[in-house]
Formats: structure tokens, sequence, C-alpha cells
């Protein structure tokens, strides 16, 4: 079973940018590219009886079409990735992004495909809602 220091160490392995966060969740990390400031992307335990991690980013939305949401829900879906909105009501302003995985059995390989496809989901909401600005 994977535990908090193997995540820890995997992403710093990797030559990472990897800052521990105190606050709400008992284990909670931010990994960032190792060069420049870069997307963060969130790794978090909720408690310590959880057996999962979340691995988890937000991006924040300028003013977007329907059509163009539309798109990146689809996207999303076919990606595989969890999502939702904020506020969940209204005019979306942003954007979290998540995937869940199981701490029994992941490997190293596994956590860093589940941590690319986060962070790649990320890269396309930011271009699809970029491009629709730039006209």
């Amino acid at each position: 079973m994977a535990t908090d220091s193997d995540i820890y160490n995997w992403v710093s392995e990797l030559g990472m940018k990897v800052n521990k966060v105190t606050g709400n969740f008992y284990f909670h990390i931010e990994v960032m590219p190792p060069i420049g400031e870069g997307l963060k992307v969130s790794v978090i335990r909720t408690n310590p009886n959880a057996t999962y991690y979340i691995i988890t980013t937000a991006i924040a939305l300028g003013k977007v079409d329907k059509k163009v949401l539309k798109e990146v829900k689809l996207n999303l879906m076919r990606m595989n990735v969890e999502f939702y909105f904020t506020p969940p009501a209204g005019e979306p302003e942003g954007i979290q992004i998540a995937k869940l995985v199981f701490a029994e059995g992941l490997t190293k390989n596994e956590f860093l495909e589940k941590l690319t496809l986060v962070k790649n989901a990320a890269y396309l909401v930011a271009e699809l809602t970029s491009s629709e600005e730039q006209g």
C-alpha cells in the first residue's frame, strides 16, 4: 500500500517542486514543475483512515461561452476525470479537476499517470477557454 511518504518521495525523486500544505487535510502537498511556477497540482489524503488520494487542481475561468463550456465538459468526461464548476450555480468562475486513486497496490507509474492526467486536463481547459478570448 502506498503511503504519504511514498507519494512525497515519488514526486521528489522526479525533481518536482513539492510544498507541504498545512490546513484542513491530514496529508496535502502541492506539486509543481521543477522550473518556473507552472501549474500546481495538489495531492490530498483527507484523514488518517482514508485509503485513497485525491489528485486535484483548480483553474480560474474568464467569461466563457456556453458552447466552449460544453466542449470542456465533453473533453473532461472523455479523459475520465472528475470536475465541477465554481460557484455551482450561475456563471462559472473556476473549475476543479480531480482524479481519485486508491493507495492499495498503487505504483509509481500509476501515480505519475494520474498526476499527469489531471495536469493535462487542466492545460486542456486553459487552452480551450483562452482560445475563445483570442477570437
